[in-house]
């Protein structure tokens, strides 16, 4: 086969996700290639291969083909402006076919500069390469279409890191523009159709992790049928990945398993080590969904693995605090204590760590102390640490849920102090989170906040303060709650949490497309109460309130704590509410 015939062939290898075998062939028409003293063949083995390395995550790899690129375009552009005439005399190229080549492998390099700033999370490099590779020049018919795939492919790369590091606000320009570009009718081939079916996939991750479900499911279903349809076999397992995260959000346990360990043997085959560890992930879940402890435990296991070679801290911490869930049904609350501490290192290493995130992690952080003092006051589910496999798992699946400590004894006293200890961590992040939901100006963005951020967190601060019998804790959380107004007691698909328990959303719970809300951007969405100040429910930041005319302020060492910890101003400068009648 010619040459060209075999660099297309390649392509269509990349196409397959077999880098391996398109690798072996780019390499092997190297020889061939200098023979023919081809240069601009040559550029198009670097930018493939390039690609290869981009998509395997070999950066150094990535790195030495953009130089080689570049140092060639580089010849060729100082001898169009005259000032190689040596090497002028061996270019058998047209000035026309130069320039092209040199407009062509250029905007190539730039695409690959732009796709290793983002796999690196060097998102502001990645930002100001993409604006470069959009405004390159050059008005070359034969490679508008090229243009716009590069393009497109580089907004979509952009917005995959930015999701990987939690920031989605930020992803959803590129996502429309990204959603824009392959929604435009044109003949199909497989660069279109690669192009979809990546970006699709993409954004129905997108649109999992924001909580927007229904969304989702089309844009996976097209992406898994014209995957099918094309033989790309990885490319439809990761669509099945990204449906079974769906399931799991939406609660549908058996469809999860089903889409996970359908997808999990060609992922594995194909060594995507992140989206392996995401298999595992799931597959996890769905086995302590079913009390099977130790399996879940070696999944996730597995799954820490494979973050901890990729060095992705966002997600070790969440797994980190996930297994810490396997410690707390054992009863191994200082093992969980030590994960939930290894879980903040990865949050303070990491330079994309947001408040909401050391918030939940609070949160967590109470729910072991929740749990050690549950067991000091005879809560029949509690694990004990010297128990077996199996008799953890036939405890938890015959346990009643009652306590059998008696008030004044030992044990209960110690319950309290731990209670206590749980609620200084679980009602500031409650306060920090619920403030954020009253400033959200979409409907939609406000109900996904409610029921999947605020209502678990605080329903968890209200679980302590009754457990802890702090009546005067628990009529202060009503007050507050009162004023924040209500939460809808109508289901909106998301009934993990009462068929399964917290544990189930520790690690795949949405982050929200207004997690990164500043607080300037909430005060601006506050406003005062729509009835003239006779209402107590209202947008943004409360007052101070005050339940008693010689009353102290209500919570105002929580609200301290949260203003402290995560920089969420929770009141407002504004004189005391009244609520007493």
């Amino acid at each position: 086969m010619s040459i060209p015939g075999e660099l297309e062939r390649a392509r269509r290898l990349i196409f397959a996700a077999d880098e391996i075998a398109a690798r072996d062939l780019l390499l092997s028409l190297v020889a061939q290639i200098e023979q023919a003293d081809r240069d601009d063949f040559m550029l198009e083995v670097f930018a493939q291969l390039g690609e290869i390395y981009l998509v395997r995550g070999a950066n150094d790899g990535v790195r030495e083909f953009i130089r080689r690129i570049r140092d060639c375009v580089a010849i060729y552009s100082g001898i169009v402006a005259g000032r190689m005439a040596e090497a002028a005399a061996h270019v058998r190229m047209s000035d026309a076919e130069v320039t092209q080549m040199i407009c062509r492998y250029s905007r190539r390099a730039q695409f690959l500069e732009t796709g290793l700033a983002a796999a690196q999370g060097d998102h502001e490099g990645a930002e100001a390469a993409l604006a470069i590779l959009s405004d390159s020049e050059g008005d070359y018919p034969d490679l508008v279409d090229e243009h716009a795939y590069l393009l497109t492919y580089a907004r979509m790369l952009c917005a995959v890191a930015l999701c990987d590091d939690d920031l989605h606000v930020p992803a959803l320009p590129l996502w429309k523009q990204v959603l824009s570009a392959i929604d435009r009718p044109d003949d199909a081939n497989e660069f279109t159709d690669y192009l979809r079916v990546i970006a699709s996939t993409g954004y129905g991750r997108f649109c999992v992790e924001t909580g927007r479900l229904s969304e989702a499911e089309p844009w996976l279903r097209r992406a898994g049928a014209r995957a099918q349809a094309n033989g790309w076999e990885l490319a439809t397992a990761r669509t099945q990945l990204e449906r079974a995260a769906a399931s799991w959000s939406a609660g549908d346990k058996l469809t999860t398993e089903q889409l996970a360990s359908g997808a999990y043997p060609v992922i594995a085959r194909y060594a995507r080590a992140h989206d392996v560890s995401r298999c595992w992930l799931y597959l996890g879940l769905t086995r302590l969904a079913h009390g099977a402890l130790e399996a879940a435990d070696q999944c996730w296991e597995h799954a820490e693995r494979h973050w901890r070679e990729l060095g992705r801290p966002l997600h070790i911490h969440r797994i980190l605090l996930q297994r810490s869930w396997i410690d707390i049904f054992r009863g191994r609350f200082a093992e969980a204590v030590e994960r939930t501490a290894q879980a903040r290192e990865c949050l303070d290493s990491s330079p994309r760590s947001s408040w909401l995130q050391y918030a939940q992690l609070d949160n967590h952080l109470g729910t072991v102390w929740r749990a050690d003092a549950l067991t000091d006051l005879g809560f029949d589910a509690a694990g004990d640490p010297s128990e077996t496999w199996e008799e953890a798992q036939v405890r938890q699946a015959t346990a009643l849920g009652v306590t059998r400590a008696e008030v004044s004894s030992p044990q209960y006293r110690r319950a309290m102090t731990k209670l206590e200890q749980a609620a200084e961590l679980k009602v500031p992040a409650a306060l920090a989170v619920d403030s954020v939901r009253y400033s959200i100006a979409d409907a939609d963005a406000r109900s996904r906040w409610a029921t999947c951020i605020s209502a678990p967190i605080l329903a968890s601060a209200f679980a302590v303060a009754w457990e802890w019998d702090n009546t005067e804790l628990i009529s202060e959380l009503i007050e507050y709650h009162s004023a924040r107004g209500t939460f809808s007691s109508e289901s909106v698909g998301r009934e993990i949490g009462r068929e399964m328990g917290e544990w189930a959303s520790t690690a795949t719970a949405p982050v929200l497309l207004d997690t990164g809300l500043e607080p300037a951007t909430a005060l601006a969405a506050a406003g005062p109460s729509s009835r003239g100040g006779v209402s107590l429910t209202r947008l943004g930041p409360l007052p101070p309130l005050r339940m008693r005319p010689d009353g102290p302020t209500i919570m105002s060492h929580y609200r301290a704590l949260a203003l402290q910890r995560y920089g969420r101003d929770v009141t407002a400068g504004e004189p005391a509410w009244s609520t007493w009648p």
